[in-house]
């Protein structure tokens, strides 16, 4: 009798010590994105409770939790959560300084199974004009730009660069966006290309070297076209300047080649016109000349300035030879009195493939 207690007794506390080992905390939660919507920054922080219940059969315990970004708070308890119980999690927006669209996580960690949890806050703010000019400074109707001149800076041939622009909806109406591209080595991808209010949109360009036009500086405009939506507004016409200095890619070569590659020389190596007069053309010119021990060719003759321009009168040169390049100097067209610009010589000698001559003078 004694013998069958014992053993009765061992197995009770064997089952005991399952359902023990067995016990287990569990999170049911009753959401875990909210969305804020469109609000003013002047609304202020947004709050919402995510509220978790404990469905398992052991306390639940929080352990930690982490937002991703400084302008999200999260405050939690610190008691356990008994077994069918509930509590919540308060996170708080601050939109402060921040416009346009967010979505920002809150990560929970848990005594439970599986032990984490990812909150998820979003919404679109409505900035203050300051807040929007300080991120969005470049106004175009109602949409405000990060920016509309865009330099890719120097991009060697064959390579197709990217660079961007975001547009912020200050108004009422949602606007659509489309372009009108003159090029064919510019495309582009504006997401979304329909924008609300309180809304972005980021436009990517891709610069195709390949199909450029010209070696050196381009100087390109796409035109972004801003439809109202509802409204009978007319559209606005923005311009987007996209600059890169196109260059022929050297790193390549051997030395073998460079050793038998064109050399440009150019003379002289300043021009000075001394008087030049309002309403009188001036003329001027260039020698340049392949001392090289293979063919030159002359890619471009570049001056960017108003008052200039500038026309070899060859674009390939053998060993030895010259070419002249002519200069016409349009006094009108310089601001103030005093003539202080360029012309660069773009060539395929690899050591000096950009020569740039100073042109300078003094209108009378």
């Amino acid at each position: 009798m004694r013998a069958s207690c014992r053993l009765a007794l061992v197995a009770a506390l064997a089952v005991a010590n399952v359902a023990i080992a067995s016990a287990q905390a569990m999170a049911q939660w009753n959401k875990t994105v909210h969305d804020f919507g469109l609000f003013h920054e002047s609304d202020g922080d947004q709050t919402i409770n995510f509220v978790v219940t404990n469905t398992g059969d052991s306390a639940m315990v929080f352990l930690r939790v982490q937002s991703t970004c400084g302008c999200t708070v999260a405050k939690y308890p610190t008691d356990p959560i008994l077994p069918g119980k509930s509590s919540n999690i308060e996170v708080t927006y601050s939109p402060t300084g921040r416009p346009g669209p967010f979505e920002k996580a809150v990560w929970v960690y848990t005594n439970t199974k599986p032990n984490r949890t990812r909150l998820v806050i979003k919404g679109s703010v409505i900035g203050s004009s300051e807040s929007v000019k300080r991120y969005y400074p470049v106004t175009a109707g109602d949409l405000q730009f990060t920016a509309l001149t865009l330099p890719l800076g120097e991009t060697k041939k064959g390579l197709m660069p990217s660079t961007s622009t975001t547009a912020y909806n200050t108004g009422n109406d949602t606007i659509v966006l489309s372009f009108d591209n003159n090029t064919s080595h510019i495309t582009y991808d504006a997401i979304p290309d329909t924008i609300p209010p309180g809304q972005i949109s980021t436009t990517t360009f891709f610069f195709d070297s390949n199909r450029t036009p010209v070696w050196g500086i381009n100087d390109d405009y796409i035109t972004i076209i801003a439809t109202p939506l509802h409204s009978n507004n007319a559209a606005s016409k923005i311009k987007v300047n996209i600059i890169a200095n196109v260059v022929e890619d050297f790193s390549s070569i051997t030395d073998d080649q460079r050793s038998k590659s064109p050399v440009c020389a150019v003379a002289p190596d300043k021009l000075m016109l001394p008087n030049l007069k309002t309403g009188e053309l001036a003329y001027t010119e260039l020698k340049v000349t392949n001392t090289g021990k293979s063919n030159m060719v002359i890619r471009r003759v570049m001056a960017l300035d108003k008052a200039l321009t500038a026309k070899s009168d060859k674009t390939l040169l053998k060993p030895g030879e010259e070419a002249r390049v002519s200069i016409r100097v349009n006094p009108s067209k310089v601001e103030g009195k005093i003539l202080n610009s360029q012309v660069t010589v773009i060539t395929n000698d690899p050591l000096n493939p950009h020569i740039t001559v100073r042109v300078v003078g003094e209108i009378n």
